[in-house]
């Protein structure tokens, strides 16, 4: 008898452990989904940095006044250009709203708006026309009205060039991943209204062992 009340008393003492345990976790993981100003810092900081280069066939019908200024003496129908630039694409929630919520089967979705461009430089060293450097377009008396104009036309094609915005998102996705998937949360990243993939994070959720045989065998 005594021995039973013993065991009794281990069950409970292991039960009421183990409630509390659970109870904590589920306070963390609660606390995570709450957690606002750290969800919004996050995102705000998860930025995607590109060097590279746009290279641009124009035509007149393009913009007008951009072709005039580059096509010099060419007699051709289409001027091409190239220049470098370095640009970062975020999503910024200074001024956006984001839902951060447990769904019915207890999954975090994460609604955030479309990511963009946050920052872009022109390289103009490396500015190249017909094949020929265009140093000479940036000396000249039109050289700020020359330079405005590239900004004008390019800002726009940079911001929804299709694999910088896809690598963006996987930055961001990637983020929301490392803050939640350790806690054994479900989650569910959307971005302009569209469910992203989770991709595989070594040490989230992919073994790293994993991770390093694809690396080996691709």
């Amino acid at each position: 008898m005594k021995i039973l009340k013993i065991v009794l008393v281990v069950l409970i003492i292991l039960a009421v452990g183990a409630g509390s345990f659970f109870y904590g976790v589920n306070k963390v993981r609660d606390g995570l989904v709450a957690n606002y100003p750290t969800i919004k810092n996050l995102v705000n900081g998860a930025t995607t940095e590109f060097d590279s280069t746009v290279s641009i066939t124009l035509t007149k019908a393009d913009d007008e006044v951009l072709f005039n200024y580059l096509k010099g003496d060419s007699k051709s129908d289409t001027v091409q250009f190239s220049i470098p630039y370095y640009a970062r694409y975020a999503v910024d929630l200074s001024f956006r709203n984001f839902r951060v919520f447990k769904n019915d089967e207890g999954a975090v979705e994460v609604w955030l708006p479309a990511c963009m461009l946050r920052y872009c430089e022109l390289k103009f060293d490396g500015f190249v026309v017909n094949e020929k450097s265009g140093a000479s377009l940036l000396k000249n008396d039109n050289a700020s009205e020359v330079r405005k104009k590239l900004y004008e036309y390019l800002i726009p094609v940079i911001e929804k060039d299709k694999a910088s915005q896809k690598a963006a998102k996987q930055t961001i996705t990637k983020a929301l991943m490392f803050y939640f998937m350790p806690y054994k949360l479900d989650l569910k990243v959307y971005i302009d209204l569209v469910e992203q993939a989770l991709p595989k994070v070594p040490g989230v959720n992919q073994s790293v062992d994993d991770a390093i045989k694809e690396a080996i065998n691709p």
